[in-house]
């Protein structure tokens, strides 16, 4: 899978750290990532998501 941009910078973010999403957030942006397994969503009850890359996205990342 060929990463846009915005995929590898929010790729680069996790490897960081977790990421919560603000309320306003896009999901959209980066259902690509979730669905390729990259990246693992977890939903809070407030309806915000935390964002956590996975060992697949980690691989991806070394290779872009």
């Amino acid at each position: 899978m060929t990463l846009t941009g915005l995929e590898l910078e929010f790729l680069q973010r996790l490897a960081v750290d977790r990421w919560i999403s603000p309320p306003l957030f896009d999901h959209t942006l980066v259902a690509r990532l979730v669905e390729a397994g990259y990246v693992e969503p977890r939903t809070f009850p407030t309806g915000a998501i935390e964002y956590e890359i996975t060992d697949a996205g980690m691989d991806a990342l070394a290779k872009s």
